[in-house]
């Protein structure tokens, strides 16, 4: 039976409050869909759930046990695969679900043309036109009902890598896949990802957020998402970028992989050694809180064939898993 699961919320003032020196003072608040304050879905991942309890009977150390133990009350979010009738299915599934435990689930749309740079993550849908077709599958299916969609890790800051052409491309996509949510999903919270605090400018992320939205202002972005970047580090970019873009921003963090105590030394973007599985400061989703946590990325799944694992992008590796864990 599906538990309730929640996010964090951390954050009563404005994301600029972590960052000493920086006024927030003048930005101007976007309307912003969200769903109401509450708890999350937990088991959104029947595999990753699965394969979890599997692991726990044969792990003997006590720490790793317990961090083990801890995970499995731990949200983590849904990523929608490229076939559409299997992420209708699974969004369907999770609506269910969260409607039974009067929770929200949260989606990670990852299907952009492109994906990854054709790098480890490489994939996404085959053009333009199949992936606006996805991504208005991905709102008909949500509709009315309460949501988050982190929107494309990655996607924006790679379009700084692109040339001319294929960055118009890419920008228009964003924006139609943001603009399709915001227009159709009235209690769906979408957090566009703008990646780590050590990858882009903070003004050119305003740049690429008001071509993404030129008539209407981004209302949340996500950051960190399979990175391990330290906490005051990523809300004092968040707050710089807020400054530079003109417009409070809600900010989603992940949490998932940055419980190092040297992870702002793990410069490796890979599987690196000594990454650690992190921790929410709460387990719930606050509508009104500017900065909130979540597990995004899926502890335990690999990054690729590099760094400490020799498993493919996105699929699980047990031994990754507990070295992270302990």
């Amino acid at each position: 039976m599906a538990l309730p699961l929640v996010l964090g919320g951390c954050g009563r003032g404005p994301v600029g409050s972590a960052a000493p020196g920086t006024s927030t003072s003048a930005v101007s608040a976007p309307a912003r869909n969200a769903p109401a304050s509450g708890e999350y879905l937990l088991e959104s991942s029947d595999k990753y759930y699965a394969d979890l309890r599997a692991t726990l009977p044969t792990v003997t150390d006590a720490r790793v046990r317990a961090n083990l133990e801890r995970l499995l009350r731990t949200p983590v979010a849904e990523w929608l695969a490229r076939d559409l009738d299997v992420t209708v299915g699974t969004i369907r599934q999770d609506i269910a679900r969260a409607h039974t435990t009067e929770s929200i689930p949260m989606f990670v749309a990852y299907g952009i043309p492109g994906r990854d740079l054709h790098g480890e993550s490489g994939g996404g849908q085959a053009g333009a036109d199949a992936y606006k077709q996805w991504i208005q599958g991905v709102s008909d299916t949500i509709g009315t009902n309460s949501a988050i969609v982190i929107l494309e890790p990655d996607a924006l800051p790679h379009a700084t890598e692109m040339n001319d052409a294929d960055r118009a491309t890419r920008l228009a996509l964003l924006g139609f896949a943001y603009g399709q949510l915001l227009q159709h999903n009235p209690a769906t919270a979408v957090y566009v990802d703008v990646g780590n605090s050590t990858w882009v400018d903070p003004g050119r992320v305003a740049d690429l957020l008001r071509a993404i939205s030129p008539n209407q202002p981004v209302a949340g972005i996500s950051l960190n998402v399979a990175n391990r970047r330290p906490e005051a580090e990523i809300r004092s970019y968040a707050a710089r970028i807020e400054q530079a873009y003109g417009h409070q921003l809600y900010v989603m963090i992940d949490s998932s992989v940055n419980g190092a105590p040297n992870t702002a030394a793990l410069v490796d973007w890979c599987n690196p050694h000594g990454q650690k599985v992190g921790t929410l400061p709460s387990t719930r989703f606050d509508r009104d809180a500017l900065v909130e946590h979540a597990f995004i990325k899926t502890p335990g799944q690999s990054d690729g064939r590099c760094g400490t694992s020799d498993q493919p992008a996105g699929e699980f590796d047990r031994q990754l898993l507990l070295d992270q864990l302990s």
